[in-house]
């Protein structure tokens, strides 16, 4: 099977960002359908300042991204057309207001969905290890309030990843360490979680024909995700390691044409959470439905599960899996990125 590299989360192919991605401010247009904050130059060609104020020489729109084309269009109280050559910056917002507390419980459901087959815990950091496979089983994250950043438990982090053979990788969820307490090189760009609730009554749907769903992976599901070349026992146990039930779904059987993984774990809160990872489909056959069909049955997994919402993780600059996830119904919840200590 030919591959092409997508990240973990990618339903279609991986996109290099162009010029039509970025404004001349420099700032990455957001996703159609996030919440966003536009600031921008006052003209002839610009919404009015909504103070009323005529001595303004920039104002700003905060809504809804309608269209990311030249111009932007935002919904605020009605369509607002921005040309981008008067844009100054434009921020992406959560779909809805999110507390810290918020971010902290859900990172804590997705950590137990990925925990890597070693596991401790270090002044408030949850420190995850599994064969140097996948950042996300193999990095240290904060999940309690006033997590250490002191050298002494940094110190004790790397210690902890050294005496495994592996990098020190932090995981920094927004606003869960103050910024600046923690120095590294940077070794992802922009992570975004992204969420949506189940409907009610989805349990009762029945699976897609095509799509089979396993409790374990096979070598050729792991081979589908991550290539001829990957450490089946080792990707084998981490991707099977999970604090609650875990899924596999693909489509094909000796040669996987889409494929997903699922987990259902509880954030602090009591809050059931379907984990969306790992979905892939061969080249050859997209734009078939495959992955919605394999999204369709792992969501009606996760609610036999008594899941109420989902999360998924997504590289922001992968304009073909944000998009096509917002299109199914997720929206911004907080963004991470990764650094090597």
């Amino acid at each position: 099977m030919t591959r092409s590299v997508t990240t973990t989360t990618d339903p279609g192919r991986a996109v290099t960002p162009d010029d039509s991605d970025v404004l001349p401010s420099g700032d990455r247009v957001p996703f159609v359908g996030d919440r966003v904050v536009v600031r921008y130059r006052l003209g002839d060609a610009t919404p009015a300042d909504w103070r009323g104020d005529a001595s303004a020489a920039l104002s700003d729109v905060t809504g809804i991204l309608l269209d990311d084309g030249d111009p932007l269009v935002v919904d605020r109280d009605g369509p607002q057309s921005i040309p981008r050559s008067a844009v100054v910056s434009i921020r992406q917002l959560s779909r809805v207001t999110v507390r810290n507390s918020e971010i902290r419980r859900l990172e804590s459901a997705a950590a137990d969905g990925w925990p890597g087959t070693d596991t401790a815990t270090i002044s408030g950091w949850m420190l995850r290890a599994g064969g140097g496979f996948t950042r996300r089983a193999n990095s240290a994250l904060p999940l309690e309030f006033g997590s250490g950043t002191d050298e002494t438990t940094l110190a004790a982090v790397r210690g902890w990843y050294r005496a495994r053979g592996l990098p020190t990788l932090v995981a920094l969820p927004e606003r869960l360490v103050p910024a600046g307490q923690i120095d590294g090189r940077p070794v992802s760009g922009e992570i975004q979680m992204l969420v949506r609730d189940i409907e009610v009554g989805v349990e009762n749907s029945p699976t897609p024909t095509n799509v089979r769903l396993d409790e374990a992976p096979t070598a050729a599901w792991l081979r589908a995700y991550r290539g001829p070349e990957v450490d089946v026992p080792t990707a084998a146990e981490v991707v099977a390691a999970s604090r609650g039930p875990v899924v596999f779904a693909s489509v094909g059987d000796a040669e996987p044409q889409a494929i997903g993984r699922a987990t259902v774990t509880s954030s602090p809160d009591g809050a059931r959470w379907l984990g969306v990872s790992a979905l892939w489909t061969a080249p050859s056959r997209r734009r078939e439905g495959l992955a919605s069909s394999v999204l369709s049955a792992l969501i009606a997994w996760g609610a036999r599960q008594d899941a109420t919402r989902i999360h998924v993780q997504v590289e922001s600059e992968n304009r073909t899996a944000g998009t096509w996830y917002r299109r199914h119904g997720f929206g911004l919840h907080h963004t991470s990125r990764y650094l090597e200590l």
